[in-house]
């Protein structure tokens, strides 16, 4: 299994490669969060050493444990990583659109992150590198035009389980991969707790095992509620026929 898995992840290196070729950039560019799967893209595509890999870190008030694992990756110096603070403009923008509920101010902040790598991307001709994985994607476990945002997705057909397992292979530092997997959008937040099921109920049903009814539901519930998120802006009906 690991030979295969370890297999799979230089090709995946040899995609990401290939695809920046192709596109004439020189390069990916992705948000670094301190938690596995940003740092397991990034390792990934730092593999091959022809293309530039530039990870970002964008500090929003995030938690010391957040810092800690983006110290341990800067430590091993595998890819490029940039600071670029944004709490100011975080709080300017809740000031200026008196913005309260949790889930606009979360999100609010994936967004400044994706704002912030597509211009960098476009300033340094590099694609932006998302970071969801298979349950995310599923689950539709990200923020719309946030973190959901990117030109590439290099690991989103790998279970969470999967992806803990590549880190390891690819010597992602511990402090990484033993953390509860977490967005970091608000104090004390896991993904866990938040979707109401554990990675482990969602890679089953992935793999079509048999898991409790209760998360089966969460899991059918939350692919169904967020299906704006797996297609392009919905249209209308054609005034006229138009060249497409």
């Amino acid at each position: 299994m690991a030979l295969n898995l370890k297999s799979y992840l230089n090709y995946l290196s040899t995609w990401i490669t290939t695809y920046v070729k192709t596109s004439h950039t020189n390069g990916i560019i992705l948000g670094i969060s301190g938690g596995v799967d940003s740092a397991l893209v990034a390792n990934i595509a730092a593999l091959s050493h022809k293309i530039k890999v530039v990870g970002v870190w964008m500090d929003i008030d995030n938690s010391s444990l957040d810092l800690q694992c983006v110290k341990a990756l800067r430590q091993q110096k595998h890819f490029e990583i940039i600071d670029v603070p944004l709490l100011k403009q975080f709080q300017n923008h809740v000031q200026l659109l008196k913005l309260t509920k949790p889930a606009a101010l979360a999100n609010l902040k994936a967004r400044l992150r994706a704002i912030t790598l597509y211009a960098l991307a476009q300033e340094h001709n590099l694609l932006v590198a998302g970071t969801g994985n298979a349950d995310e994607a599923y689950m539709g476990y990200f923020t719309k035009f946030g973190d959901g945002a990117a030109d590439i997705l290099p690991i989103v057909h790998l279970t969470k389980k999967r992806v803990f397992e590549s880190a390891k292979l690819l010597n992602v530092p511990s402090i990484i991969t033993q953390r509860a997997p977490s967005a970091s959008l608000y104090k004390d937040q896991t993904d866990e707790s938040e979707m109401g099921v554990a990675y482990e109920s969602i890679d089953a049903y992935l793999n079509f095992k048999k898991i409790k009814t209760h998360d089966q539901l969460i899991i059918e519930r939350f692919h169904k509620n967020n299906q704006h998120k797996f297609s392009m802006p919905v249209q209308p009906k054609a005034f006229e026929k138009i060249r497409k």
